[in-house]
């Protein structure tokens, strides 16, 4: 328990830290701070659930997702303000790391216990992204489309 509060909390400064050096707007860091930590704790919850990578990875990218987009209409700013320190806990590190070093040292078993959750993870998050925003895109079309389908109703009946 001790070390998961010490992960959301880890989570939580390095999203921040992300921030700063994202350069966000000051009055912002403590959302992309708490983005982090929320995506860590969806992570740690998803790990009691099951320990396949691209199903915990794609969720909490899921989740990361709409909490930014969420944010992002509140604040109004662009979703990626608060989408990329969201992202910066799920990175694999360690796996991508040795997997490199794998590749480098030329060490079959190494590339080979450390590629596929490697690809695993990373493949979760970008599909978790890719559908939330296609999701949020088509979402803001179609409330465009009903409003200017309205706003023409509207100005006909107005004029007739």
């Amino acid at each position: 328990m001790m070390e998961a509060v010490k992960l959301v909390v880890c989570s939580f400064f390095s999203s921040l830290g992300f921030g700063i050096v994202f350069r966000i707007e000051r009055k912002y860091l403590l959302v992309a701070g708490l983005s982090g930590a929320l995506t860590r704790i969806v992570y740690l919850l998803l790990l009691q659930v099951t320990s396949e990578m691209f199903i915990v990875c794609f969720l909490s990218a899921v989740a990361a997702s709409i909490f930014s987009e969420i944010m992002a209409v509140r604040t109004k700013n662009p979703s990626t303000v608060f989408i990329y320190p969201s992202i910066v806990p799920l990175l694999p590190g360690g796996t991508l790391y040795y997997s490199i070093v794998g590749l480098m040292l030329q060490d079959s078993e190494l590339i080979a216990a450390n590629v596929v959750p490697c690809i695993h993870s990373l493949a979760g998050l970008g599909i978790g992204f890719i559908v939330i925003s296609i999701f949020m895109h088509y979402r803001r079309t179609y409330r465009f489309r009903m409003r200017r389908k309205l706003l023409g109703r509207f100005a006909k009946s107005a004029q007739g």
